[in-house]
């Protein structure tokens, strides 16, 4: 199972948050950064993309050079800030292998209260219109494929919106884990105690403290000066 980070080098002032995070918490995992530009850590791989490419594109021709293998897809600021359980990232990685689920988010998310339990032990169902988002998600290499490939969208935010479309059409189904105990964090997130991270450390380009205090700590410990983006 490999670890995908997408990013762009304008963001590379929040890489030593990136790299340090995962070296710490997943150290035993194949770890990929796709960018323009730019080096990572040497037990890293780095796929460049052309930065004149839309975003889809950019994800689809780094994606082309993997193999078809299960994948954990984030972007940059996606930050853990306590252990995985690696033992629930496994038993989901081997549900998705067995193509028993398309699409597993690390976390709980969305607008909606009341959800459907899964069958399978630590997941809920993903409301069919938010069966992919833009999370830490575990996957096949080629459904992560035919999601960039098929979803349209001018940007980021317009991809996401329109990716229910892709889920309904390929009939992808999809989970999200959540367990008794993991509380809502802000308005549409939840902690998780498989893979507790931050959803997303930066927003409208400040560091998103006033809902996960723990961003202070990892700035402080990465001697980052929050006051250069911001904070919200």
């Amino acid at each position: 199972m490999k670890f995908i980070f997408y990013s762009h080098k304008d963001y590379s002032d929040i890489w030593p948050i990136m790299f340090g995070q995962a070296e710490k918490h997943l150290s035993q995992y194949q770890k990929v950064l796709f960018t323009n530009e730019g080096d990572a850590p040497d037990d890293w791989d780095v796929l460049h993309y052309d930065d004149s490419l839309p975003y889809q594109q950019r994800v689809l021709s780094c994606l082309a050079k993997l193999n078809d293998e299960v994948v954990v897809f984030h972007h940059e600021d996606m930050f853990l800030y306590g252990e995985p359980d690696h033992s629930a990232l496994k038993y989901f990685k081997d549900l998705v292998e067995a193509d028993q689920v398309s699409f597993i988010k690390l976390l709980r998310g969305g607008y909606v209260d009341t959800l459907v339990e899964s069958e399978y032990t630590g997941l809920l169902v993903s409301p069919q219109d938010m069966v992919f988002t833009i999370q830490p998600t575990i996957c096949k290499k080629h459904n992560l494929e035919t999601m960039y490939r098929e979803t349209p969208g001018e940007s980021i935010w317009e991809f996401e919106s329109n990716t229910h479309k892709t889920t309904t059409k390929e009939n992808f189904t999809g989970c999200m884990a959540f367990e008794s105990g993991d509380q809502k964090r802000g308005m549409y997130h939840y902690d998780s105690k498989a893979y507790p991270y931050i959803a997303t450390g930066v927003v409208k380009g400040k560091w998103y403290t006033s809902d996960y205090p723990e961003m202070l700590t990892i700035l402080n410990d990465y001697d980052i000066d929050k006051s250069l983006r911001g904070e919200v």
